[in-house]
């Protein structure tokens, strides 16, 4: 493990990671209206550019 300071190019990659994370690992816990509540796929673009925001005052 490698612990950076957030690259923008990294973003996507990020989000993705949440998004299926959510929608997969926790498929077995949670109703897909849950999931969809939790993490909606149309609100995926938008995350990207908000988290960008926050990513860049973070450690990823």
């Amino acid at each position: 493990m490698e612990i950076t300071k957030f690259k923008e190019p990294d973003i996507a990659e990020i989000v993705s990671l949440f998004y299926e994370t959510v929608h997969s690992v926790n498929s077995k816990d949670y109703s897909q209206s849950e999931l969809d509540a939790w993490a909606p796929r149309d609100e995926k673009e938008s995350k990207v550019k908000a988290w960008m925001v926050s990513m860049a005052q973070n450690i990823t």
